[in-house]
């Protein structure tokens, strides 16, 4: 049976084909949410939804792990478990023709709904199974992002080479079995078991969650030859970032692990200190929360398998949770250069992920002319930065080799040498406060509109500015080279107004202490006196700075708080351990002063009557 919507083609089994919308409260904002909304809209409407199965159907960061592919435009790509079509848009911006196969109709009108002005797409509402034998031998790439299909993994990628044309790609992103966050308390996606995929093997079809090794065995099975693998950060349902085994992550890299949306969880142990123990061993791989894969049937090669859809890219960050006019991507690349293109070199890429996106890519290429000039004495160094046209503008980076502040002031943490920490700190305030044509805060309509208005008597009087403010010189941010030179890396967040130098140290400072909480030589109260800035001016510059998060998110709630807003539980096995602990001891110690004897007399006298006279 055949549907159309727009320019799409839907295809039915026939019962399925005359079925209603489902009358569940999710399907429902679903429709909603896309009926109403513009895509532009969408991060909005979903924070005000409150719901994981929405979040998970529309929120764009979905797309993350699949987004900087670079594919064949023109090419044709079958997606298998499309659900509502994030993944399916993505695709379509790219110039790929997209089959995209959905067992469930809601999902695949809703997909629809969502790209109905799009020629290139065709739909197919059912199971795979009934799918399968309809579908085309000749496809470039076939997608398979945590596609649960209904035959097991085995016959499910035997049947995914037969419709890939000779070379053609398959791109599969799974769970891996022994990913951290499992071991550390996280329930499995799939099921909602804790610990399930580690004591056994889960019970679904598609391509289960597996190790590293388990997916090769799998893939080898099927006929599928030298598998490339990177490793999605912190998961592949919403990237953050995307490693390969030529850049892997570095110690304190890996922050950002209660992202569990889905599941209420235990908490174990801290998983950044585990993961820098598993980085130090070399053992990333093993231990990655999920997989991304890319890899090609045993065979002739054709256009597809002649390129490379990585087009070189070791590394990824997306910073997804922003306004769209700030939201941008940034790679690590690696490039020809020299005579006759022969010899490669490492690049840094940052790209607009909107077109609203272009001006502040445009705004750091100025950034950098402006303040290489600015502290053009002071001997502090900032990244050259070219600006480029070529398909769509983005910024380009030299690849700096070094070693990172931050990386330098932990080393020295651990070996309680104060005095260096101290070193670098002072030598960092010297940096911000060179400017020798420094001027008196004076509050600006533009800095109002990113910082706030700063009550009357908040800062002290005629505080130091710099016409040009990088505001996030941070300790990662500033990389030593070998001649010992101090090169800042990045100045996305520098602005063409007066910000107290003094707001810059703040931010400097208020990083470092909360990446080390536990250190009392980085207290924020002592770092605040080294830098001579008050309680009260600090209180002034928290706010500031909740004001500027504001600015950067366009007022509107990152994804990341979703964990919160969807009030999902986290039970700290060492608190409920201390809480047992206590409540034992108060047991305890209630026995030792005759509590529950006094107890067994007084039920007695109780059912006497009351006490003899």
């Amino acid at each position: 049976m055949r549907e159309q919507i727009g320019k799409v083609t839907i295809y039915h089994s026939e019962q399925a084909g005359a079925e209603a919308a489902s009358a569940s409260m999710e399907k429902k904002t679903l429709y909603d949410i896309v009926s109403r909304q513009k895509e532009a809209d969408y991060h909005a409407a979903i924070i005000n939804a409150k719901s994981w199965p929405v979040m998970y159907q529309l929120a764009e960061p979905r797309a993350n792990v699949i987004d900087w592919l670079d594919v064949i435009p023109g090419g044709k790509a079958l997606e298998i478990g499309a659900g509502c079509g994030t993944l399916t848009g993505a695709l379509l911006k790219k110039g790929l023709r997209v089959t995209a196969q959905e067992s469930d109709p809601d999902y695949c009108r809703l997909n629809a709904m969502r790209h109905d002005t799009s020629d290139g797409l065709t739909l197919y509402a059912q199971p795979f199974s009934v799918c399968e034998p309809l579908l085309p031998c000749d496809f470039d790439y076939v997608f398979a992002v945590g596609a649960q299909a209904d035959v097991p993994a085995g016959e499910f990628l035997k049947k995914i080479v037969k419709h890939l044309k000779p070379g053609g790609l398959l791109i599969l992103a799974t769970e891996n079995k022994f990913g951290l966050k499992y071991w550390a308390g996280c329930a499995e996606d799939r099921t909602g078991i804790v610990f399930g995929g580690l004591e056994r093997a889960p019970k679904t079809n598609g391509v289960p969650p597996c190790t590293k090794e388990g997916l090769q065995r799998l893939l080898a099975d099927a006929g599928f030859v030298k598998p490339q693998f990177y490793y999605p950060y912190p998961d592949y349902r919403f990237a953050l970032e995307v490693y390969s085994d030529e850049r892997l992550p570095k110690k304190g890299e890996l922050s950002y692990n209660i992202a569990n949306y889905d599941h209420d969880r235990l908490i174990l142990f801290d998983e950044q200190k585990v993961f820098d123990t598993i980085i130090a061993e070399g053992q990333f791989a093993r231990f990655s929360n999920s997989f991304l894969c890319f890899a090609k049937p045993a065979g002739a090669v054709s256009e597809a398998g002649d390129t490379d859809i990585t087009g070189g890219v070791l590394y990824t960050r997306y910073a997804s949770d922003r306004a769209r006019a700030f939201a941008i991507r940034t790679d690590i690349k690696k490039i020809k250069s020299g005579h006759n293109k022969k010899e490669e070199k490492l690049v840094v890429r940052k790209f607009p992920l909107y077109e609203a996106g272009a001006a502040h890519i445009r705004h750091i290429a100025s950034a950098c002319e402006k303040l290489s000039a600015q502290y053009a004495e002071s001997g502090l160094l900032f990244n050259d930065c070219q600006l480029r046209e070529h398909g769509g503008v983005y910024a380009e980076f030299t690849f700096l080799r070094g070693e990172s502040l931050l990386n330098r002031v932990e080393q020295a943490v651990a070996e309680e040498a104060c005095d260096t920490v101290y070193g670098i700190l002072t030598k960092m305030v010297q940096y911000i406060r060179s400017d020798k044509n420094s001027m008196p805060f004076r509050e600006t309509a533009a800095f109002t509109e990113v910082f706030g208005a700063v009550p009357e008597g908040a800062l002290p009087e005629d505080l130091p500015c710099s016409a040009v403010s990088d505001i996030d010189l941070i300790l990662p941010n500033i990389f030593v080279d070998g001649e010992g030179n101090w090169n800042v890396i990045d100045y996305e967040w520098t602005f063409f107004f007066p910000v107290p130098q003094n707001f810059i140290i703040y931010r400097t400072l208020f990083f470092l202490a909360h990446e080390n909480p536990d250190c009392p030589m980085l207290a924020m109260e002592k770092l605040l006196n080294f830098a001579g800035i008050t309680e009260g001016e600090a209180a002034a510059y928290e706010k500031m700075e909740a004001q500027f998060q504001r600015y950067v998110t366009g007022n509107v709630p990152p994804y990341r708080e979703m964990v919160n807003l969807l009030e999902r539980k986290f039970f700290h096995v060492a608190e409920l351990k201390a809480d047992y602990d206590r409540i034992a001891a108060q047991n305890e110690l209630l026995k030792g002063k005759g509590f529950w004897k006094f107890a067994r007399k007084l039920k007695r006298v109780i059912g006497r009557g009351g006490p003899r006279p």
